[in-house]
């Protein structure tokens, strides 16, 4: 059999995405049948004169469409032709009669698309250790108050256009969740966002202008990075300890730099796990208001340490724009959040969100709205504490010896890598062995240590955790990486 290799396009994009549409159209065309096994990664790499990651992400990328599926210790191989393009299909909402016919003709319907690299719970992808998402709650109480939103609530109300200031009930419930951690519960001082992320992005275009520079830690998180490609700003990394940002480089980088604004972490820092002190809060905030810097403070995590501080937004509410959401206690498709900030910044930051999209989903504001009211978003922040903390058992009982960076209710761990490892050599060999795992480099802004974070929500079964976590062990043990073993 003549093993297949895919032709390039010199002005054909990234490497990896030309391969992997280069796997979809042989796939279509014939030249690929169903059961066919790819190229190894070491093989094609070595024909294309590309790096093994390359190989690696192409054929992540032709697993997330649907195309091949990937085997541990046997290789890549060409999924069925229709059951392919029906999951790329998928991707689209599929009208009920479609599915109904494809059943009838003796073929399931189409699956919904899995999210990027494995996160959706598939049992026979890569074991995903790089996505920072939660497990999935419970669906029965979610699913009850959906009902309860059709039989209450008027399709117009649900479907209409809105104020991109939120509906006044909605505005309260938000409220009264950012009452619960100290901030002030004022109505007025809240605007509903479309998930954290977007309410970074609408922080970000009502403060910052381009050229203008914005403080971070040194280890952020990664998408603060594609703002500042997108928004034009200069980002500059803060130098940590185990509290996170140190006051007095703080106070020296805003001394000499004059920077415009500040997005921190405060609360179980992604990736590094810190929680800062509420004294360290206090210092903080002081520079803060000498230096009339705006901040920006992601409370995403907050609900995963019930004994943390305050937010640092507390102790300076005048110039501080705290950002929260239920991607993480609830789930990341629903992409609901809020921005808490002083009554004079509310206009500006109103009119970014009508420009970035209008308003939020009325209907998304609603179900987050009556759990928060019925108390079940708190019982679900619960329950994943919970979760995380079985979960997190398993992981630092595999890793012994290893220096992890840990909170007892968390999603996420720090690992240092000792010195004779190499932190991209080993990310690569567990994408190989089907284990996804994040490098220092994704979240630097300036120096990057020598770590990795791995994240265990997204795995739904605890077998496959334990397996993925027993091949990163199995991993850092190995000789490849030098003679030095760690005991």
């Amino acid at each position: 059999m003549t093993i297949w290799f895919p032709k390039l396009d010199d002005a054909g994009g990234p490497v990896y995405r030309q391969i992997a549409q280069a796997i979809r159209t042989a796939v279509k065309d014939g030249s690929l049948k169903p059961g066919d096994r790819l190229p190894t990664h070491r093989d094609l790499a070595y024909q294309l004169g590309v790096t093994v990651g390359t190989i690696t992400r192409s054929y992540r990328e032709a697993e997330r469409l649907g195309l091949v599926a990937g085997e541990v210790g046997r290789g890549t191989y060409v999924l069925d032709n229709i059951q392919s393009e029906l999951d790329m299909a998928a991707t689209a909402p599929i009208p009920l009669a479609f599915t109904n016919n494809l059943s009838q003709m003796g073929r399931p319907p189409a699956r919904a698309p899995s999210t990027p690299e494995g996160s959706d719970g598939d049992d026979t992808g890569p074991i995903n250790f790089r996505m920072n998402c939660p497990l999935p709650p419970k669906e029965g109480q979610i699913r009850q108050t959906l009902l309860d939103i059709a039989r209450t609530m008027s399709v117009d109300d649900m479907v209409s256009y809105k104020s991109e200031y939120g509906v006044a009930h909605q505005r309260e419930a938000l409220a009264s969740a950012a009452g619960r951690l100290g901030l002030d519960d004022n109505p007025e001082r809240v605007l509903p966002t479309a998930g954290v992320q977007h309410g970074m992005t609408v922080s970000l275009l009502a403060t910052v202008r381009p050229g203008d520079l914005v403080l971070c830690e040194e280890l952020t998180y990664p998408n603060l990075r594609s703002l500042a490609n997108l928004l034009q700003f200069r980002l500059r990394g803060i130098t940590m300890d185990d509290e996170g940002i140190i006051p007095d480089a703080l106070e020296n980088m805003c001394r000499t730099q004059s920077p415009r604004a500040i997005y921190l972490m405060p609360t179980l820092h992604n990736p590094l796990c810190t929680t800062m002190s509420q004294q360290r809060r206090i210092e903080i905030a002081e520079i803060l208001r000498k230096y009339d810097l705006t901040l920006i403070e992601d409370g995403i995590y907050h609900f995963l340490d019930p004994d943390a501080p305050p937010p640092l937004s507390c102790f300076a509410p005048e110039r501080s724009i705290y950002l929260d959401g239920v991607s993480k206690s609830i789930g990341g498709g629903l992409r609901v959040g809020y921005i808490h900030a002083p009554g004079e910044m509310i206009g500006k930051l109103a009119s970014a969100i009508r420009s970035t999209c209008w308003m939020v989903s009325t209907i998304n504001l609603e179900l987050v709205t009556r759990m928060i009211n019925d108390g079940s978003l708190g019982q679900y922040e619960a329950w994943h504490r919970e979760e995380a903390a079985q979960r997190l058992a398993i992981i630092l009982g595999t890793l012994k010896g290893y220096d992890v960076r840990f909170h007892p209710t968390n999603y996420h761990v720090w690992l240092e890598l000792p010195d004779h490892i190499d932190t991209g050599e080993l990310v690569m060999n567990a994408a190989n062995s089907g284990v996804l795992l994040t490098a220092a480099q994704q979240f630097s802004v300036g120096p990057v240590p020598r770590g990795l974070r791995l994240c265990f929500g997204a795995e739904r079964s605890i077998e496959r955790l334990r397996r993925g976590v027993q091949t990163v062990d199995r991993l850092l043990k190995s000789s490849d990486f030098g003679d030095a073993v760690v005991m």
